[in-house]
């Protein structure tokens, strides 16, 4: 058996399900949990940029409302940070191998931020965002991220506080900063991924695990399954959703746009609709745009 097959068993479909006793951080006492990390940033009493490396960080509104939630050990540097502060920034990284002891470090409790900030292998930079650089209550960001969530919490969106851990914060999400590269890919149709590290977690009492992955790749839409609206409406109502909101009568009307080219199309008409001062885009709109160009 080679080294491979001793890590991860070729193939169990046949085995039988047993029971797994449920234990404290049950994820991954219990239980198998991979998922990328954020590296929070967050600035203390003396204004000092605090890096917590934190998986348990997951999307929470995200459909009107846009924010995370964290959960956070009660106490620590981050937790008591945001409490004070209320400011915080999410920083994403690629997966870079030389990096992966020094973060497992930065999670270390009981160190203060100083402490731990003595073997950051990241830049702090300010933000680009207008008004934070000059504001000491704004955390630096990381040069080395590709993508940024800059945000306030939320105290009025509690979860759970009974005095015990972990702590639940729900932040709410300020900006989303994406290094040049980034932003243009998903704009142009995401061509492709970052090579984000993947936790496992903290593991026996003395191991964090972590894994890179291969080239992601990507599967096409169903075309067979389903309106063939649906996947026009949720394209459109993703572009522009705070100014211009597409109805389904209307995207039934662009169906026959080839996929290659429907992105075009639908900023096409945002950009009209807003000259005409439009917020919904109904049938009969989407019917008005096509008699003005086909005249």
């Amino acid at each position: 058996m080679g080294f491979f097959d001793r890590f991860f068993h070729p193939n169990t479909t046949n085995e039988p399900f047993v029971d797994s006793p449920m234990r404290d951080n049950w994820y991954q006492a219990s239980s198998y949990w991979p998922s990328s990390f954020a590296l929070i940033t967050t600035v203390d009493e003396e204004g000092n940029t605090n890096i917590g490396p934190y998986q348990l960080t997951f999307p929470f509104e995200v459909i009107g409302g846009r924010s995370f939630i964290v959960c956070s050990r009660q106490g620590s540097n981050t937790e008591t940070n945001i409490h004070q502060v209320k400011k915080c920034a999410l920083n994403f990284v690629e997966f870079d191998k030389s990096w992966i002891k020094k973060i497992v470090r930065l999670g270390y409790p009981g160190q203060t931020t100083l402490e731990k900030m003595e073997d950051n292998p990241f830049t702090l930079i300010d933000s680009p965002t207008e008004g934070r650089a000059q504001d000491p209550l704004f955390p630096k960001i990381l040069k080395e991220a590709f993508q940024v969530y800059e945000c306030t919490f939320d105290s009025e969106q509690s979860i759970r506080d009974d005095g015990k851990t972990p702590e639940y914060m729900v932040l709410r999400i300020d900006n989303i900063l994406l290094k040049k590269t980034w932003q243009e890919n998903i704009e142009n149709g995401t061509t492709r991924m970052p090579r984000m590290p993947i936790a496992y977690g903290f593991r026996d009492g003395h191991k964090f695990w972590f894994a890179e992955h291969k080239k992601p790749f990507w599967v096409p839409t169903p075309t067979d399954k389903g309106p063939k609206e649906e996947a026009v409406l949720y394209e459109a109502n993703r572009l522009e959703p705070d100014s211009v909101q597409f109805t389904r009568a209307a995207c039934k009307q662009l169906t026959g746009v080839p996929k290659p080219f429907i992105k075009t199309v639908l900023k096409g008409i945002i950009k009209q609709a807003k000259a005409d001062g439009v917020a919904l885009v109904d049938e009969d709109y989407v019917k008005k745009i096509n008699d003005e160009r086909n005249s």
